[in-house]
């Protein structure tokens, strides 16, 4: 089970990349470097916040003490504090291209697709 576990988010994780590389590619010809630059910025945050997501998952399952509860709820309601501030420095601060922001903050969610898409091919 637990490798079937690793080789899902190893796909989404690989979907996510070539996501960003096709957002890039249509991007970079239709609005220029800049935007790129911004599809570039949120989508490290992106990657970021799913791979700090998945340690934070990933200790849910182990047995814990009550002062690790703290921590752990801690750690979650600062990743969306960074994830929020990363969102307003990208568009307001930085003003980069919106389009290419929100895209950028989607890659992960292309890649959850993508891996639903080939299980779903697959379970044929």
């Amino acid at each position: 089970m637990e490798d079937e576990t690793h080789a899902v988010l190893g796909r989404i994780k690989w979907m996510s990349a070539g996501a960003f590389f096709l957002f890039a590619a249509i991007i970079i010809f239709t609005a220029g470097f800049r935007a790129v630059l911004g599809l570039t910025c949120s989508a490290a945050v992106t990657m970021i916040s799913f791979l700090w997501m998945e340690e934070i998952i990933g200790s849910l399952f182990q047995p814990t003490s009550p002062l690790r509860a703290k921590l752990l709820t801690m750690r979650t309601i600062a990743r969306f504090g960074v994830l929020g501030v990363a969102l307003w420095v990208t568009i307001i601060v930085a003003r980069f291209n919106s389009v290419s922001v929100l895209l950028g903050f989607s890659i992960v969610v292309v890649g959850i697709i993508g891996e639903a898409l080939y299980s779903t091919v697959k379970s044929f």
